[in-house]
């Protein structure tokens, strides 16, 4: 009996630890990227080479041994007041500011974070770039180019056609009434009343089509982040200031 309840308890802790380990969360640049941009992005450039109001972060993990860059990350006021030499000299440089406190931030989410500021360093904010990779965006631009390029020369050659059949049935019926008819040269058919109506017509629509695909492209849903004239950390104002943000945003309050 004693046995099998030793052994019961030792399958228990097998299974703990083997659910444990598999519930791991793997390190990636992905999941660094989706991080950095919730937490990060408001006081670092993206490109990692810049400084704004926090240091540019290419290159920071030689900077750092690993736990003391863990323990800054989730709490730099704490290792500050520890005396830390590098703590202490990134603070001389860039304080009043306070670098957020990220105490929940577990060691992968860290791990996945400098993953991905180490992409971005090496390859670019387009991330890296293998033989054969397809941009989806580019491509669809320049199918639908391709697509509508080609309704468009339909459509013009149909109305050449058209314009064609009308002319030879004006021109029949004129000579059946005995009426004097005259055919059009190419600068009176474009600058005729129809032509230049249809030119209008069409004018609009792309216009419209062309306004309305640039800002849906504009991205002005959660998460759309343009690029500031000015940078600046809203943190810094919004946050250690207390500034209300319609001081500056006047249109906060109907605007997307």
């Amino acid at each position: 009996m004693g046995f099998i309840k030793s052994f019961s308890s030792k399958l228990v802790l097998i299974l703990t630890i083997g659910f444990t380990l598999s519930m791991k969360a793997e390190v990636s640049v992905g999941a660094g990227k989706t991080i950095f941009t919730a937490n990060c992005a408001s006081c670092h450039a993206k490109n990692m080479k810049t400084a704004l109001t926090g240091p540019a972060l290419a290159g920071v993990e030689a900077k750092w041994d690993k736990e003391s860059l863990y323990s800054w990350i989730r709490n730099s006021q704490a290792l500050i007041k520890k005396g830390h030499p590098r703590a202490v000299e990134v603070w001389n440089q860039y304080k009043p500011t306070v670098m957020t406190a990220f105490p929940n931030l577990k060691d992968d989410e860290i791990a996945s974070i400098l993953a991905y500021i180490k992409d971005v360093e090496v390859n670019g904010s387009g991330g890296p770039k293998k033989p054969g990779d397809n941009n989806p965006t580019t491509d669809a631009k320049k199918s639908n180019f391709w697509s509508y390029g080609g309704l468009i020369a339909v459509l013009g050659l149909l109305a050449l056609v058209l314009s064609s059949i009308i002319g030879s049935m004006n021109k029949m019926n004129a000579a059946k009434e005995g009426i004097p008819y005259s055919e059009k040269n190419l600068w009176q058919w474009l600058t005729s009343k129809g032509m230049v109506s249809f030119l209008v017509f069409a004018g609009v629509i792309l216009g419209g089509y062309t306004t309305v695909t640039r800002a849906v492209n504009l991205g002005r849903q959660q998460g759309y982040e343009p690029d500031q004239p000015i940078k600046f950390s809203h943190v810094t104002h919004a946050g250690i200031n207390k500034i209300d943000c319609q001081y500056c945003h006047d249109g906060a309050r109907r605007s997307k």
